[in-house]
């Protein structure tokens, strides 16, 4: 048997011969996770941030103060083609997360992986705690991990002697993932320092990335106007986020979260990896890119899972390093002409090469799915909802299931509170809420109770504006103080307060409700008071 040569890898240079994709291996295991994903759609509700996304769907624009248009529209496309339900919302976020499965097993045949670093890739990247979580909601955190995905692996194609003219589309698909969430320009700018460092410093001049980057700058543009026309709403918004979210604290816990997001059990995998991207010349500017992005989120005390979409690429590049580590039957390792590779990187391709290894097989199988096993409880709502905490400390696990009850509640509470009302109160009804949660319900399910479109000073319901709300009327308040409503009205009278199915604990649950009367401040003057972002 003879040991193949390494090739010289670089751009202009032919790229290297990859081994196919293992399609019944990586496509069984990305349906696996789209059939998961949808098959929990319809458990517990809607999420607060989807009743929000439902209410810009309803008021589509280049841009919203918290967002940029991409996840609205999705909503818009979503409610068109498959009705109004939390299903229909999470069919393309699951469809996304599949894809994404793929794009991670793709990635690991790129760097040479065969049948066992792909299937190793699909499965780390289908059963990750914060993939599970994000793809199960429509957020721009799950769209956002697929576009991080997609644009590490052309550029991994590139750097591994692809055609420059990848950067078109490594360029649009930039622009759409800035149409999702600015996340991504962490990612952009961690690669610029990846190649700067990792010896590619002229290929930043190279005509195709300037190109890439105009098409991007070109796709991005009406969110930018948005932002221009609406004074800059989406900065203030973020720096209101920062100094919410940002303290030293989130910068000390940053890297030791990613312990926790990820999956305790696939650093046995992902660590590898980044060892592996950071020893091979060809793809060291990768493993630089992901330091560098390591370092910005920990320095801006970010949220764990902004930095979610860079796992992937580690994922594959682990699976590769764990099949080398096998046995026969292996790919040519990365590798430049002029780079003797170390003696225990140079392996045969014999026989067994269409085998997949039964014992390391089974047991990274059995390591995945242990780790799902552990974890699939606090991602997916899998449990009966009455076993969702009550506590505000053990709901921290995974808050985002907690935001998925008691909405339809909310609503039938409030409209209670507006039965009890005269009918003469009841004409000229105002609701106003505290948040875009509450709000998102109210304009989803109110109008079935004969409750007015919801008035919020939150986000980007403060931009709607108080339109329809009549002065001098009767105002139910949900989620606000009462000294704040004693600025805007004469008598603030207590009328109860939320409550949750199973006493869950919520955002929500014990806020008060009141029922306003004496308005002596028209909403028009009390508009600019009543905005603030979060």
């Amino acid at each position: 048997m003879t040991v193949p040569a390494a090739t010289t890898v670089g751009a202009g240079t032919p790229p290297r011969a990859a081994a196919p994709l293992w399609k019944p291996g990586v496509l069984s295991v990305a349906a696996a996770f789209v059939a998961l994903e949808l098959a929990m759609s319809a458990r517990y509700g809607f999420h607060r941030d989807e009743l929000y996304f439902l209410a810009c769907s309803r008021h589509m624009a280049w841009g919203y103060v918290d967002q940029p248009p991409f996840v609205p529209g999705v909503a818009w496309l979503a409610t068109h083609v498959f009705g109004t339900s939390a299903t229909a919302l999470r069919v393309f976020p699951a469809l996304a997360g599949g894809t994404t499965v793929v794009l991670t097993a793709l990635m690991a045949r790129q760097l040479g992986g065969r049948k066992l670093a792909q299937l190793l890739a699909a499965l780390a990247g289908a059963t990750s705690p914060q993939v599970l979580a994000a793809f199960h909601l429509l957020s721009t955190a799950c769209f956002d991990m697929f576009f991080w995905a997609a644009i590490c692996y052309l550029v991994l194609r590139w750097l591994l002697g692809g055609d420059a003219r990848l950067w078109l589309a490594i360029g649009a698909l930039s622009g759409v993932a800035l149409l999702n969430k600015a996340n991504v320009l962490f990612l952009l700018v961690s690669l610029a320092v990846g190649l700067l460092l990792g010896g590619r410093a002229r290929d930043l001049a190279n005509r195709w990335m300037v190109i890439g980057i105009l098409v991007a700058l070109a796709i991005w543009s009406p969110n930018i106007d948005w932002n221009a026309r609406h004074r800059w709403a989406a900065i203030s918004m973020m720096h209101s986020l920062h100094s919410e979210n940002s303290t030293l604290g989130a910068s000390i816990g940053f890297i030791p979260a990613q312990l926790i997001v990820v999956g305790p059990l696939l650093i046995a995998l992902w660590w590898p990896g980044l060892r592996r991207l950071l020893r091979l010349s060809p793809i060291k500017p990768l493993g630089i890119a992901f330091l560098v992005a390591v370092g910005l989120y920990t320095l801006s005390g970010a949220k764990p899972y902004y930095l979610a979409g860079f796992y992937f690429l580690l994922f594959a590049a682990g699976a590769v390093q764990v099949e080398q580590r096998t046995g026969p039957g292996h790919p040519v390792p990365l590798g430049r002409a002029d780079e003797p590779l170390p003696a225990e990187e140079a392996y045969a391709v014999g026989p067994s090469e269409s085998r997949l290894p039964v014992r390391a097989t089974r047991r990274w199988i059995l390591v995945v799915l242990a780790g799902l096993v552990v974890i699939l409880p606090l991602a997916e709502p899998v449990l009966p909802q009455s076993t969702l905490p009550s506590g505000p400390w053990e709901s921290k696990i995974n808050k985002d299931l907690s935001a998925t009850v008691g909405w339809p509640d909310l609503v039938r509470q409030i409209s209670a509170v507006a039965d009890t009302l005269p009918e003469r109160q009841r004409t000229g009804l105002v609701v106003f809420t505290g948040d875009y949660g509450a709000a998102g319900a109210i304009d989803l399910w109110g109008p079935r109770y004969g409750l007015p479109h919801a008035i919020s000073g939150h986000n980007n319901y403060w931009w709607w504006g108080p339109a329809g709300a009549h002065n001098g009327g009767t105002t139910i308040a949900v989620n606000l103080s009462r000294s704040y409503l004693l600025t805007i009205f004469t008598d603030v009278t207590p009328a109860g307060v939320v409550h949750t199915p199973g006493n869950a604990w919520t955002e929500e649950r014990d806020d008060p409700i009141w029922i306003c009367h004496g308005q002596k401040v028209a909403w028009a003057h009390a508009w600019p008071a009543a905005r603030h972002y979060g």
